[in-house]
C-alpha cells in the first residue's frame, strides 16, 4: 500500500484520500459509461463525470484553506509564500508538462510518418497550443480542469488573508463575506451560462467558495467542542449529500421521475453538487460513522493517491481499447486497469521524487508547513 508523501502529513485525513480517490474512479467510470462500456450490468454512470471533477475543485479549496488559516497574517511572507508556490507547482506542472508534450510529440509522428492529421495522444496539440495550455489559456481534453483549479491558486491567498483579517468580528461576518462573494460569482458568470468544460475560474468559484466555507467552519466545529446536537446534524447532513448526489446521476433521476433526461442534464448544477460534496466532506472529516469508514478503506485511498495520473491517462485508454470493439464489461476494466499501471508508474517515476524536491532560500521553507 503506498501513502500520500506528496501530502502535508498534519492536514492528511484518511476519508479525504479516499474521498478523491472516489472522484477520479466517478470520472474514469462515467467516461466509460459515456462510450457504452460499464463495469458491472446497469451500472451506467453517464454523466457523472463533473460531479467527480466538482470534488476534485471542492477538496483542493478545503484542503489548501486549512494550513493557510493557521498561518493568519503571515501569509504573505517570503517562507509561506515560496512553500505554497513551491508544492503547487511541482505536485502539477512536471506531469503536466509532459502529458502536453505527449500530445504535441504523438501529432507530430502521426502526421509525419503515418499522414494521419488531426490526431493524437491524447490529443492533437500544436506548439502553439502546447503554449496556451502551460499558461493556462486553453484546456483540451480533461486539461481544463487543471486550468481552473490552478487559476483559483492565484486568487486564495488573498481570499484568506481577508478572512483572517475579518474573523475577529466573529464567523458571522466570515460567512456574511462568503455569501457576497457566491451572489456576485451569479451575478457576474451564473452557472447556467457556463461553456463544456469551461477553461475559466469565474464559473466554478461557488465551488471553490464553498470549499473555503467548510474549511472555516471545519476550524470552528475543531475549536470549540461541539454538542451531541451538532454531532448529530453533521451526521445527517452527510446522508442527505450521499442521496442527493446519487439522485443526481441522470440514470438514477429518470427513473425516479419517470422523464429521461439528458447525460449532461447536471453539468452546469455546480451549486447543488457543491452543496451535497460539502455534507459528505464534514461528516467524513468530524464523525466517526459509516462515512468516515467507507471513504477511508484502503482501495479508494490507493486510488487517491494515484488520482492526478489516473485522471489524466484515462482518456488514452478509452480511445485505444474502444477501436478494439471488445466486450464492453472486457473494454472498461482493461481501461482501468491500464490506467492504474500507468497512474501507479508515473506517481513512484515522477510524481514522488519530485514532490521531494524544494528549491533552498536563506530562508528556508522547508520550515513551513503547508
Amino acid at each position: 500500500m503506498i501513502h500520500m508523501e506528496i501530502s502535508d502529513k498534519q492536514f492528511q485525513m484518511d476519508s479525504l484520500d479516499g474521498l478523491r480517490g472516489f472522484a477520479a474512479l466517478l470520472v474514469v467510470f462515467s467516461h466509460t459509461s459515456n462510450q457504452g462500456a460499464f463495469f458491472l450490468p446497469l451500472l451506467d454512470l453517464s454523466g457523472v463525470g463533473k460531479s467527480g471533477v466538482f470534488l476534485f475543485f471542492l477538496l483542493s479549496s478545503f484542503l489548501l484553506t486549512l494550513p493557510l488559516l493557521r498561518k493568519g497574517k503571515d501569509i504573505f511572507t517570503f517562507p509561506v509564500m515560496s512553500h505554497y508556490w513551491q508544492r503547487r507547482f511541482f505536485r502539477i506542472y512536471p506531469l503536466y508538462t509532459l502529458y502536453l508534450l505527449l500530445g504535441v510529440v504523438s501529432t507530430w509522428i502521426l502526421v509525419t510518418f503515418i499522414g494521419k492529421s488531426g490526431r493524437g495522444i491524447p490529443f492533437e496539440l500544436t506548439w502553439f497550443e502546447f503554449l496556451k495550455h502551460l499558461a493556462l489559456l486553453e484546456g483540451k481534453g480533461v486539461t481544463w480542469s487543471i486550468a481552473v483549479e490552478f487559476k483559483f491558486y492565484f486568487i486564495l491567498p488573498i481570499l484568506i488573508l481577508v478572512i483572517v483579517y475579518i474573523r475577529q468580528f466573529g464567523t458571522a461576518a466570515i460567512v456574511s463575506l462568503l455569501t457576497f462573494l457566491m451572489i456576485a460569482s451569479q451575478i457576474i458568470s451564473p452557472q447556467s451560462e457556463s461553456l463544456t468544460n469551461d477553461a475559466r475560474l469565474l464559473p466554478y468559484m461557488p465551488i471553490f467558495i464553498l470549499g473555503i466555507f467548510i474549511a472555516v467552519l471545519h476550524e470552528h466545529i475543531n475549536k470549540n467542542k461541539p454538542n451531541h446536537k451538532v454531532m448529530m446534524t453533521l451526521k445527517w447532513l452527510g446522508f442527505i449529500g450521499v442521496i442527493g448526489v446519487i439522485i443526481m446521476t441522470p440514470v438514477i433521476y429518470s427513473k425516479i421521475t419517470g422523464v429521461s433526461v439528458p447525460k449532461n442534464y447536471f453539468h452546469k448544477q455546480f451549486i447543488a453538487y457543491s452543496i451535497f460534496w460539502s455534507f459528505i466532506i464534514l461528516s467524513a472529516v468530524n464523525i466517526d460513522g459509516i462515512i468516515q469508514k467507507l471513504f477511508s478503506i484502503k482501495i479508494l485511498r490507493f486510488y487517491g493517491t494515484l488520482s492526478f495520473s489516473l485522471y489524466l491517462f484515462h482518456p488514452v485508454y478509452i480511445s485505444l481499447l474502444m477501436r478494439l470493439n471488445l466486450n464492453s464489461y472486457l473494454a472498461a476494466w482493461l481501461v482501468l486497469l491500464s490506467s492504474t499501471i500507468t497512474a501507479y508508474l508515473t506517481f513512484v517515476i515522477l510524481e514522488k521524487p519530485i514532490s521531494r524536491y524544494k528549491l533552498k532560500f536563506k530562508s528556508d521553507p522547508s520550515q513551513v508547513k503547508l
